[in-house]
């Protein structure tokens, strides 16, 4: 009988392979020195798609638009957040992945953590994304990390507006 919790205990050795050291990805690729760089003077705000083209993006052609990578990527920091979401958007047109990419474009002009000549473009992006958002999915929402409690969209993309000193657009107009 000693066998069977031998057998147990080896059974488990495989999964610590698999656990990634903080800041290393499961592609390999190391991805803490990523630093978001505008590829378009529409990046990010729908309808664009340049994010996919863009050769900075790590994402282009892994990311699933419906898993958790996206969430975890956002977590770890706008850098990496932005390229992850803008990627979401252009593949999987939502209001939440709008939101969220202008959510990090501005968390990335607030830290002015972008060239300075790139500055003035994050905000207007970060703006025009939550533009979008009113004006593309007005009615769409995001869910509370149990996936079961949504909350609207357009509020939070009012607030991200106020607080980027923009007056947010009516909804449904341009």
């Amino acid at each position: 009988m000693r066998i069977l919790p031998l057998l147990s205990l080896l059974s488990l050795l495989p999964l610590g392979a698999c656990i990634d050291e903080a800041g290393t990805w499961r592609t390999g690729e190391d991805l803490r020195e990523l630093r978001f760089d505008p590829y378009s003077a529409d990046v990010g705000v729908y309808p664009d798609t340049s994010i996919l083209d863009d050769p900075n993006n790590p994402f282009a052609d892994s990311l699933d638009p419906n898993g958790d990578l996206k969430w975890q990527l956002f977590e770890s920091g706008c850098d990496r957040g932005t390229y992850a979401f803008a990627t979401a958007l252009a593949l999987q047109p939502t209001g939440e992945h709008q939101f969220y990419t202008a959510t990090c474009l501005k968390a990335l002009y607030d830290g002015a953590r972008v060239a300075d000549e790139d500055l003035y473009l994050v905000w207007t992006l970060a703006k025009r994304g939550f533009e979008q958002v009113l004006i593309s999915f007005p009615d769409d929402v995001t869910y509370d990390a149990t996936g079961t409690i949504a909350y609207p969209l357009a509020p939070l993309a009012e607030d991200g507006l106020v607080a980027l000193g923009a007056v947010p657009a009516t909804r449904g107009e341009d």
